[in-house]
């Protein structure tokens, strides 16, 4: 992984990114929503966050737009590639493919097909990575789908704004609280909003 010092270009492209992905809260399970912007020469080339559904994901999308630009290339992405075939190839492999300079990573995926090996898989393909970067925005902004992956229910919060929530929690006859997030949690909502 790379350790050079975190510059204002890194924070004002990230901070793109988290605002793709903060675009799309509420619209993306059962995955995260994740921005990504790719950068050539001090210009946008492409930018993308996770499709409603979950799918495509970011980095896919904003490859298309970069096209062969890409090689070369800074890729700004609030959370680690993805590492594993699931409904979709890796993004970790798209990048790969990409051969783009360096991949700037704002928080790890603590999801256990994941996990470091989306940046272990870049890295070993001689692609430069940096993570770290807005950690704690990504973080806050990926809390849903963490709090899935500890526990198997949503993150559950009062909020006036409802387009950042899966859904808002409804109970159904004699259901609890507990129950109703083990039921929405296994059907891969990450954010429900109490009302």
């Amino acid at each position: 992984m790379t350790s050079r010092p975190v510059t204002a270009e890194d924070l004002r492209y990230m901070d793109t990114a988290l605002a793709l992905a903060y675009a799309r809260l509420g619209q993306t399970a059962p995955n995260p929503s994740v921005g990504c912007i790719i950068v050539r020469d001090g210009r946008i080339i492409g930018a993308a966050a996770t499709a409603p559904g979950g799918r495509p994901h970011a980095e896919p999308q904003a490859l298309e737009q970069a096209g062969a630009r890409a090689e070369g290339a800074t890729v700004y992405v609030t959370l680690e590639p993805c590492a594993h075939y699931g409904k979709t190839p890796p993004c970790a492999e798209a990048l790969i493919a990409a051969h783009p300079a360096e991949v700037v990573i704002a928080c790890r995926d603590p999801f256990e097909h994941v996990a470091g090996r989306g940046m272990t898989m870049l890295a070993d393909a001689g692609i430069a990575v940096l993570e770290g970067v807005r950690e704690a925005d990504a973080i806050a902004l990926n809390a849903g789908f963490f709090e899935r992956l500890k526990t198997g229910r949503p993150l559950l919060a009062s909020d006036p704004r409802t387009g950042l929530f899966d859904a808002d929690l409804v109970l159904q006859a004699g259901e609890d609280t507990g129950a109703a997030l083990d039921r929405l949690g296994a059907q891969g909502l990450t954010r429900v909003r109490q009302r």
